[in-house]
Parts: C-alpha cells; sequence; structure tokens
C-alpha cells in the first residue's frame, strides 16, 4: 500500500538489478532517471496508477518489463539498447494508443502482451521484428488490417491472440505452418455492416476490387476487403469489415492446438474434418458465425475438449 510518486533520485541505484513496486498506489508518471539503471535485470511496476508516457531510453540490460494495470497512454517505449536483451514484456491493461512496433527490432522478445489497450495500428506492421517471440498476446485493442502471409517467419510462436479487434480478409493457411502454436484466439473479428456513399465517403474512384476504406462517423476509416463489399447501387457502398473466407485445412500441422476460437467472425464453408485429430485440444470455440455443412464425425474424437458450434445456423447436426 505504498502510496505517493516515484522518486527522481531512485535513478542513482545504479547497481539495482530487481526493482518491484508492483500491487501498490504509486501515482504520477515514471521519472525518466530510470533510465540510468544500467544494471537493472527485472523491472515491475504493474498495479498502481501511473500515469503519462513510457519515457525513452530505459534500461541497456532489462530482460523483464512489466508495466500491467496501469493508466500508461500514448507511449512510444522508445527502449533504445534494451530491445537487444529485453524478453518479457507486459503493458496490458492501459490506455496506450500505439507501440512502436517495428522501429525497435525486439529480436530477443519471447512474451509481448498488449492486450486491453486502445492501440490502432496496422496488423502487418506489427509483426516485424519479433523473430524470437512466443506469446503474442494483442487481445482487445484497435488493430486492423489483414493477417500477414509473413507471419510464418514466426516458427517459435505458441500463443497467438488476436481477438476482439478490426481485423479483415481472410486467414491465411500460413498460420498452420506454426508447429508450435498452443492457442489461436481470432474471435469477435467482425463489425456491424454501415452503408457509404460512394463519391463522398469512398473516394472518387469507382471500386474494382480488394480493400475498400470509407470515412466513418469518428473521423476513423471503415475498411473492408473484397468479400465484405456489397455495391448497393453505383451510389452507395456497404462494408461489413471483420474474417470473411473459410477454415484454413491443415491443422494437422499444428498437433500442440490446446485452444481454437474462431467464434463470432464472418468465416463460412464447412469445419475441416482433421480438427478432429487434435487430441491435446481443450476448446473449441467456433460459435456465432457462418458456417454451413454439417459437423463432422471426426469432432466425436475431442472427448476432453470444449467444443462450440452453436449460432451458425446453418450447420447441421448441431444442438439448438
Amino acid at each position: 500500500n505504498i502510496i505517493g510518486t516515484i522518486p527522481t533520485e531512485v535513478g542513482k541505484l545504479t547497481s539495482l538489478e530487481r526493482l518491484d513496486l508492483s500491487e501498490n498506489l504509486i501515482t504520477g508518471p515514471i521519472p525518466t532517471e530510470i533510465g540510468m539503471l544500467y544494471h537493472i535485470k527485472l523491472f515491475y511496476l504493474s498495479d498502481n496508477i501511473l500515469t503519462g508516457t513510457i519515457p525513452s531510453g530505459m534500461m541497456s540490460k532489462v530482460q523483464k518489463i512489466n508495466l500491467s494495470r496501469n493508466r500508461l497512454s500514448n507511449s512510444m517505449l522508445h527502449l533504445g539498447k534494451a530491445t537487444s536483451s529485453l524478453q518479457y514484456l507486459n503493458i496490458s491493461n492501459n490506455i496506450l494508443t500505439s507501440f512502436p512496433f517495428g522501429e525497435n527490432g525486439f529480436k530477443e522478445l519471447e512474451t509481448l502482451d498488449l492486450t486491453h489497450n486502445s492501440i490502432y495500428q496496422d496488423i502487418s506492421v506489427i509483426l516485424d521484428g519479433l523473430s524470437s517471440i512466443k506469446d503474442l498476446l494483442l487481445s482487445n485493442n484497435f488493430l486492423y488490417g489483414s493477417i500477414p502471409n509473413t507471419i510464418r517467419s514466426l516458427a517459435r510462436m505458441e500463443k497467438l491472440h488476436l481477438d476482439n479487434n478490426r481485423l479483415i480478409g481472410t486467414i491465411p493457411d500460413d498460420v498452420l505452418s506454426l508447429v508450435r502454436l498452443r492457442e489461436l484466439k481470432l474471435s469477435h473479428n467482425r463489425q456491424e455492416t454501415q452503408c457509404f456513399e460512394a463519391l463522398t465517403e469512398c473516394g472518387a474512384q469507382p471500386y474494382q476490387g480488394g480493400v475498400l476504406c470509407c470515412g466513418g462517423d469518428n473521423g476513423e476509416q471503415v475498411c473492408a476487403d473484397g468479400l465484405g463489399v456489397e455495391i448497393v447501387d453505383p451510389i452507395y457502398y456497404c462494408l461489413t469489415p471483420g474474417l470473411h473466407g473459410t477454415i484454413p485445412a491443415g491443422f494437422t500441422n499444428t498437433p500442440y492446438l490446446q485452444v481454437l476460437d474462431l467464434s463470432s467472425t464472418l468465416l463460412k464453408g464447412n469445419i475441416p474434418p482433421e480438427i478432429g485429430g487434435l487430441s491435446r485440444l481443450e476448446i473449441l470455440d467456433l460459435s456465432n458465425s457462418a458456417l454451413t455443412g454439417s459437423i463432422p464425425s471426426s469432432l466425436g474424437a475431442l472427448t476432453d475438449a470444449v467444443v462450440l458450434v452453436r449460432g451458425n445456423d446453418m450447420i447441421r447436426g448441431q444442438n439448438k
């Protein structure tokens, strides 16, 4: 129950290797003098009431940083030399609106947790420079764009949480090349249909396929790929952003998968029968989408898993 602010004199503790002030009532900003802790390896300030931005030039040998559950905002987190040693970074449950993905090259980073923020950035930019990542936890933000094929380069990935964002497009087959994958969460990536005047809100050129972006009410653009674009007439375009297409086949390449959550998307088509061969599966959630066909008999082999398919009105064999 420590109250007050972090004193600037903390920067004089130049031999300090571990600083843990978690679960207190510390307020105010993180002092820039923190960057003078050249030997710090563990830096935990989670569960406080810290505000402002994360200062630049933070510790050069730090391996683990936990700043979760604070009120940090608008941080660019210029860690400088820290990116060469940083393995664990948790800034979840703050009010960040951006993060410098691809700028620092977090080559040793294994866990990145930015869940429950307000980050509005393109998902394709986020994956740059994360060659060692194992757990990429980005749920509950405003990430947009399509999952890029380059995701296959993240060969060490074990947890990929992109649920509750604004992703569009299809799920690339490259996701299933991540053979170590244990958790894949892509649920709640769909938005309500919005219609726009073609000329004034969607650009002067006629739509010719691909991704179309139109101006939204709050100043942010609303984008959808070709599967989510409906031309009502030459005057109006109606966009339904979300993950479209079919569930990719090839789950035999991910034998360690324990959690597969594709619920509340715009996915359609049949359920791939090879999902029933995932013997380690604990949760399979395909509910509230647009899947069709029948439930594969192979899913009966998932005797230890919770299997949810409700809300797909065109699926035969489900228990309404």
